[in-house]
């Protein structure tokens, strides 16, 4: 809720390396008027995968979500289906990369999604088994006792 709060007071959004300074922009500017500089030169589009699940239903329960936290007049949500990882030139097309499944990746999607990072894409992983490279998830009751 608190980003819902924060987009109702104009807040106007930066981007993450963000280290400029407001010198010789006129004040009297209306925060409306800011939008997201996108600075990788990739489409506003964020893709949703949610693994091999045919429904729409999470899809669309995730879509609702993101089209609350960022601007939907800049940003354009899809659903990355299975069959289209290895097929659709999405690569060069998406600025970020929700992960939303809880089935294990198998290491072609991975090493795309991977491909996809290197390309200067973001990835959200959302109760996802997806890692990067050697880093593994482990439960928390997996780690009592160790060091």
């Amino acid at each position: 809720e608190s980003v819902k709060f924060a987009s109702a007071e104009n807040i106007p959004e930066l981007p993450d390396d963000y280290s400029g300074n407001l010198e010789g922009v006129n004040s009297d500017c209306p925060t409306e008027y800011l939008k997201r500089i996108n600075l990788t030169g990739k489409p506003p589009n964020i893709l949703v995968y949610v693994g091999s699940d045919p429904k729409k239903v999470k899809f669309e329960e995730i879509k609702s979500i993101i089209t609350e936290c960022v601007d939907f007049n800049s940003y354009t949500v899809y659903q990355l289906l299975e069959k289209q990882v290895l097929s659709v030139p999405w690569l060069d097309n998406a600025l970020l990369l929700i992960i939303a499944t809880s089935e294990p990746i198998s290491d072609t999607l991975s090493k795309q999604f991977l491909t996809f990072m290197s390309k200067g894409g973001k990835i959200l992983g959302l109760s996802a088994t997806f890692t990067f490279g050697g880093i593994r998830v482990k439960r928390k009751n997996e780690l009592i006792d160790t060091i």
